[in-house]
């Protein structure tokens, strides 16, 4: 069997990617802080994750999926933000309906930590992964080093690096098998939540990249 066929996700995909991710993510440390143990905790996932699909993800530029929307990848590439103006303003009703108006400024401050220690790690332009997740049923297929490949390839090919956060250990070694190195590991202030913080460089014969630096990601980890 060869490797699984990906494609750019559209917006016509948002709401099966919401709720693939909600099950990849129903586990993740990051996320369990984030939607709490409330009895409509699923569907704070799945309305919080269409909320980042829709405003913090570049448009979809980079989003990519599999042709039965097995799994999600969600990059944002060099030069590009997350979000507009306007879409930043929108993700403030997303995030409340992931953790709750009352737990809004404690998370925005989580996510503000982890764009400051991104931006230290990797003060050059750099694609960022966002977000990861394959579907628990999927998972052990390759679908998800499909769709890191699929960017991780023209990475190489521009020499840019590539950076990400995970709150899951075992996730760990996928990435370290395609290259991703531990810059630094924390647990979030106030909260158990441990995290990984890991930058890819290019290969060594790639050219320098081309572009500004990105703006702010969504406020997910990767899955």
């Amino acid at each position: 069997m060869g490797d699984p066929q990906v494609r750019r996700a559209t917006v016509a995909d948002i709401p099966a990617m919401a709720a693939v991710l909600a099950r990849a993510f129903a586990r993740d440390p990051f996320f369990s802080y984030l939607a709490g143990d409330a009895p409509e905790r699923n569907l704070r996932m799945r309305m919080g994750w269409a909320g980042i699909l829709r405003h913090a993800s570049a448009g979809l530029r980079e989003t990519w999926t599999t042709g039965d929307v097995a799994g999600v990848a969600v990059w944002l590439p060099p030069g590009r933000g997350a979000s507009s103006l306007l879409d930043s303003l929108r993700m403030v009703g997303a995030m409340a309906r992931l953790a709750g108006w009352g737990r809004l400024r404690e998370v925005s401050s989580a996510t503000e930590l982890m764009e400051r220690r991104r931006r230290t790690h990797v003060p050059v332009p750099h694609w960022y992964l966002s977000a990861l997740g394959v579907d628990p049923g999927r998972q052990g297929q390759g679908i998800g080093s499909a769709l890191l490949n699929r960017i991780l390839d023209d990475a190489d090919a521009t020499g840019a690096p590539a950076y990400l956060e995970t709150a899951t250990a075992r996730n760990v070694l996928l990435y370290e098998r395609h290259r991703f190195e531990v810059v630094e590991e924390l647990i979030l202030p106030g909260t158990d939540v441990r995290g990984w913080l890991m930058l890819r460089a290019p290969l060594a014969s790639a050219g320098p990249s081309d572009g500004a630096t990105p703006g702010h990601p969504g406020p997910t980890g990767s899955g």
